[in-house]
């Protein structure tokens, strides 16, 4: 699953594979031994010219799950606003968008787990995401 440009992710949609892969490295184990290295969460946008779509952004930053919506946007209303994450009119079309997102995830904890690490994307598509 490493050649990701086959599986028609839009460039926001890398940035949150290539978050996923950085983590890889020292994920979040709950305590049903699920690794949770994006939590990808969807919030709607509160204000700016997206106000009212729905954005998705990783919900695990700095080793921890952040659930709070508010909070979230306050973390990465700056990357929302440089159009970094994947913006979405409504909540149905983001769910199945990070449902397919999430099985290039998916495979890359399975390699993980079997195999060994996985390689990080060299680059993100819009410079290095924090």
């Amino acid at each position: 699953m490493d050649d990701l440009t086959k599986l028609g992710l839009t460039p926001q949609e890398l940035n949150k594979v290539a978050y996923h892969r950085k983590n890889l490295k020292n994920p979040f184990v709950d305590p049903q031994g699920n690794i949770v290295t994006i939590y990808s969460t969807g919030i709607e946008i509160p204000t700016g010219p997206n106000k009212g779509k729905f954005v998705s952004v990783p919900g695990y930053v700095n080793g921890k799950i952040i659930e709070d919506e508010s909070e979230l946007y306050k973390i990465w209303s700056k990357d929302i606003s440089k159009g970094l994450w994947p913006i979405y009119n409504s909540s149905k079309e983001l769910n199945a968008r990070d449902q397919y997102v999430h099985q290039v995830m998916d495979a890359d904890t399975k390699k993980m787990r079997s195999q060994g690490p996985i390689v990080p994307l060299r680059e993100l598509m819009f410079g290095d995401i924090e």
